[in-house]
């Protein structure tokens, strides 16, 4: 065989063996494009039928994902979809995949936790829309309305009351008005019912009354408000919480009123925690810390267990008030160790141990209340009035 045809030979072999690579590579990018396009098919599909049949959505989502697992939207909406069958459990595995993808979705966290209710998981629920409402709940009221109401339901069947109104304080500034919202008001308002299913027809009517009365408080409607109160106690003077729940909307316009309604509280319902940690605070700001102490020592039998701070706190700044810095400072220090965070501690902290001469700590907690404060809200620092009455 001659050079020349000896080089035509190994250039035949390469081309063979180039024609082999490219046949054998063929078939694979052949089921890729088809991939492709299936993978947009379900998506679409999935999309149109989502509302509708929520059954079949899931059924599509889930092929999809087998194609793409980490699609964010598909692993968001098919537990949107499981949420509606109540299949929660599929609903918070999904849900907690996607935001294992894209942690910043608010609304994702907020319907995790709305699933994670239903399983009656309350402690990573209210976690888990913290979450959700530190980032957003989206533009969708009627979805933020639904969250927030779950997410209070849970915090008033704990009897953390102030809690479950404050989760729909929010909701005051989108002129919203719904029978839930009202209903978790009037509960917190009155704060004894922890069970809305077990109320009798006449505790409803109780609850509804006063949930009109705190959302027309809440939404800077006073007459109003002070009107439906008004009705409220005339209507059932005897019944738990409603004095409770006039006392507390009075508590800064007018806290004498607001100080004898406690006290009436107190008189028909001896136990109602609430009332006495309401009205032992005014009567520090009214210069009775003698009074005051035996309704927090009775409080502190009754709170629940994550509200023993504030009873510390509270007989703390009443011995405080009194002089008696040798039994402020060990219940404040108890109060700190307790709960972290709370500049109002270390501010009545910084003035005891300023009084006992203990010029070190009281610059500690001088410096940590500062801190703390500023965290709060920096722009309000400098004009911050510790026991100032809000206007």
């Amino acid at each position: 065989m001659t050079g020349g045809q000896g080089r035509a030979g190994r250039r035949m072999k390469q081309f063979a063996v180039l024609l082999f690579c490219a046949a054998a590579l063929a078939p694979a990018a052949f089921p890729q494009a088809s991939q492709f396009e299936r993978f947009e098919q379900l998506s679409r599909q999935a999309a149109a039928v989502l509302d509708a049949d929520p059954a079949r959505a899931v059924q599509l989502y889930r092929e999809a994902l087998r194609i793409r697992p980490a699609w964010v939207e598909g692993w968001l909406y098919m537990g949107a979809a499981l949420h509606r069958l109540e299949r929660y459990a599929e609903a918070t595995h999904a849900l907690r995949k996607g935001l294992e993808l894209a942690p910043r979705f608010g609304t994702a966290w907020a319907l995790l936790a709305m699933c994670e209710a239903e399983l009656d998981n309350a402690e990573q629920a209210l976690a888990d829309f913290a979450k959700g409402e530190q980032l957003g709940l989206g533009a969708n009221l009627g979805f933020e309305v639904a969250a927030r109401v779950r997410a209070a339901r849970l915090l008033i069947s704990e009897g953390r009351f102030d809690e479950a109104m404050g989760k729909m304080y929010p909701l005051s500034k989108r002129n919203v008005d719904h029978p839930a919202i009202e209903e978790i008001m009037g509960l917190a308002a009155l704060a004894v019912d922890r069970d809305p299913a077990a109320l009798t027809p006449e505790r409803r009517e109780i609850v509804a009354l006063a949930g009109k009365a705190a959302w027309a408080g809440g939404t800077g409607r006073p007459e109003e408000a002070l009107k439906l109160y008004d009705e409220l106690v005339r209507r059932f003077p005897k019944e738990p919480g409603v004095h409770n729940a006039r006392a507390l909307y009075l508590m800064e316009s007018d806290p004498k009123s607001a100080l004898e309604g406690f006290l009436e509280e107190v008189r028909n319902t001896p136990d109602h925690w609430p009332a006495l940690l309401m009205l032992a605070n005014l009567q520090i700001r009214q210069g009775m810390p003698d009074e005051a102490l035996k309704h927090l020592e009775r409080a502190l039998e009754l709170v629940p267990v994550s509200y023993r701070w504030i009873c510390h706190a509270s007989i703390g700044q009443a011995h405080l008030t009194a002089g008696r810095l040798d039994q402020a400072i060990p219940r404040l220090e108890k109060a700190a160790r307790l709960v972290k965070g709370n500049a109002q501690i270390h501010y009545y902290l910084s003035q005891a141990y300023r009084r006992a001469g203990r010029k070190e700590d009281a610059a500690r907690e001088l410096a940590e209340f500062q801190r703390l404060k500023e965290i709060e809200d920096p722009l309000a620092l400098p004009a911050y009035q510790p026991g100032a009455r809000r206007q």
